[in-house]
């Protein structure tokens, strides 16, 4: 192909572009949006982030060069299966986090898509902007977390949802929306049911679907036939998302109602009020459950929070006065039934338990700022609100960006100080079969391909750890890893300064070989010298001493680097060696 080709087959494809972008510039203005989330997520965050604690333990499951990490009652396989098929062709880490970027970039699209073909217009793109541009949505784009694609999937089952109460689309419909709901419950299941609640809620309202219908390709359907047709894609889409979850509590937890039990006592779940731990959480720590400490409140993002009312009232409003009321009601009832079991059922926080509300509450949010910026042409009262709107969206963009960075960096360096504490463990000799016990002892065991049993902080008692005492009778290498302080058990074994690794001084801890039997004095019985004895016992207590004072607790210095158990939560493992520490990781 000649230039003179390529050129006239450069113009004839930027005219069927720009007449593409005039014929349905809302869709446009969606695929830039998107387009440009996937693009900020391998920038801002980067694909070399190691896996985090609860990564491990998902993407472990399906990954055949490693042991599976521990996966126990309230975790569902949902995020399993969807990096599966990479996990399988590649070990590479960075290539997930490309693949998940795309992928959760297209699922933005497809999830807001959805609602232009309920009303073509500019709130769907403007929602999809504000969700995008959030911290908690650019950092767990790439990361093999369940609860960003809850999110999407709760704003495209919505859509689906408003869609056929409207009479739009007929079975097809339905189909979208099981499938939506499923998914969700796949992700998580507990999750879907306060995502179906407001929805059946809303089926019982008579009358309120008429708003929807507009424009002369809506079919008009039966009211009543429609809302059985929602009922039953709802109560399906259920069923078949919570089948693996129930089967799997059959097979392996003796039950539903014992894994039910066993997900309640890892999760601690009860009657809680913990809006101001979300509070704490906002500005980016990932998780505030003890022994974390997420420290007070940030006034400037309390701020940003305080403004989601106000606008989520306005958009209520202007939609009202617009005839299209359901549009923004229905995502907003869903959205705070989205948030409702974490605010009241669980007694900690994590930024992104919240994400399924944001995103639905991102379109009663944009309806608000819509009306502030169309109103711009009716005076000049109206011109303030729009720039007024301008100046919040600035602010709203400053602030996630600074947060993120905030979030990105130090977990980046901790991350790449698990990599070089499991490469100097290799190089003192641990290979598998082995076990590495201990803090961060799941990441690190997962980069090289050993078991890991991690420990929160350690105990004082003394006493051998079940976990330990097992992996040596099967034969298995071990080695212990500790930021300072360490179990009384450990201060008898070898212990190796890992350079390099931080923050603070962390060491490896490697079982002493056996000595060999000391003779014994003739007819006394008892070993000749009892020196070597004493001397020993005099050189743990100096070590005991010296890793005291070198280092705070891991509890009191924030314990940097760990993570802890969220709603789905890990097993607790007691051991004699160390507090009682979810082995396989904090998630659901």
């Amino acid at each position: 192909m000649d230039a003179r080709a390529r050129t006239g087959a450069g113009a004839r494809m930027g005219a069927w572009v720009r007449a593409w972008v005039r014929a349905d510039h809302w869709r446009a203005l969606l695929v830039l949006v998107a387009a440009g989330y996937g693009i900020a997520q391998l920038v801002a965050v980067g694909p070399g982030m190691g896996l985090g604690w609860d990564e491990v333990v998902y993407v472990s499951q399906v990954d055949p060069r490693v042991t599976a990490t521990e996966f126990i009652a309230p975790r569902a396989r949902g995020i399993t299966l969807l990096v599966a098929p990479i996990v399988l062709v590649t070990s590479s880490t960075e290539a997930l986090r490309v693949c998940l970027s795309v992928l959760s970039a297209l699922a933005l699209y497809a999830s807001f898509a959805t609602w232009l073909r309920l009303r073509p217009g500019a709130a769907a793109p403007v929602a999809a902007l504000v969700f995008a541009s959030l911290w908690l949505t650019l950092f767990y784009g790439g990361e093999a977390m369940p609860n960003l694609w809850v999110a999407l999937g709760a704003v495209a089952a919505t859509g689906h949802f408003l869609r056929h109460v409207r009479g739009d689309g007929g079975r097809g419909r339905l189909a979208g929306l099981a499938l939506c709901v499923a998914g969700t419950a796949l992700m998580r299941p507990p999750d879907s049911l306060w995502l179906v609640l407001p929805l059946g809620l809303a089926l019982a309202v008579p009358g309120w679907g008429s708003a929807l219908r507009w424009g002369p390709s809506v079919r008009r359907a039966r009211p009543g036939r429609a809302r059985r047709g929602a009922a039953v894609a709802l109560v399906a889409g259920c069923a078949a998302g919570w089948a693996e979850w129930i089967a799997e509590a059959y097979v392996r937890f003796g039950g539903l109602a014992a894994r039910w039990q066993a997900a309640g006592a890892a999760n601690e779940t009860g009657l809680h009020f913990s809006l101001a731990e979300h509070a704490r959480a906002l500005n980016g720590p990932l998780l505030c459950r003890p022994p974390a400490h997420c420290g007070p409140a940030v006034t400037s993002w309390v701020l940003w929070w305080s403004a989601v009312p106000p606008l989520v009232l306005l958009g209520l409003y202007a939609a009202r006065r617009r005839g299209r009321l359901p549009e923004a009601l229905v995502p907003a009832l869903a959205g705070v039934s989205a948030a409702v079991p974490y605010v009241f059922l669980v007694g900690y926080a994590a930024p992104r338990f919240l994400l399924p509300a944001y995103a639905l509450l991102a379109f009663p949010v944009a309806h608000g700022a819509l009306a502030l910026l169309e109103g711009a042409r009716r005076g000049p009262a109206r011109r303030a609100g729009a720039c007024l709107v301008a100046a919040g969206f600035l602010a709203h963009l400053t602030l996630q960006g600074v947060t993120l960075d905030k979030v990105v960096s130090p977990r980046l360096a901790r991350r790449e100080a698990d990599v070089r504490a499991a490469r100097a463990l290799q190089e003192l000799g641990v290979r598998g079969p082995c076990l590495v016990y201990g803090q961060n002892a799941v990441t690190i065991a997962y980069r090289m391909g050993c078991t890991g049993h991690t420990v929160l902080s350690w105990r004082r008692e003394n006493g051998f750890p079940a976990a330990v005492r097992d992996a040596e009778a099967r034969g298995e290498r071990v080695a212990a890893v500790a930021r300072g302080r360490a179990a009384p058990f450990l201060l008898a074994w070898e212990r190796r300064p890992l350079e390099g690794v931080g923050p603070g001084r962390w060491y490896a801890y490697l079982p002493r070989p056996a000595p060999p039997p000391e003779p014994e004095a003739h007819g006394a019985g008892r070993p000749l010298r009892e020196e070597p004895a004493r001397a020993l016992r005099q050189g743990l207590a100096q070590d005991e001493r010296a890793a005291v004072a070198g280092e705070d607790h891991p509890a009191q210095a924030g314990a940097p680097g760990l993570s802890f158990p969220h709603p789905g939560g890990a097993a607790v493992s007691r051991s004699a060696g160390g507090r009682p520490a979810p082995s396989g990781a904090a998630g659901r």
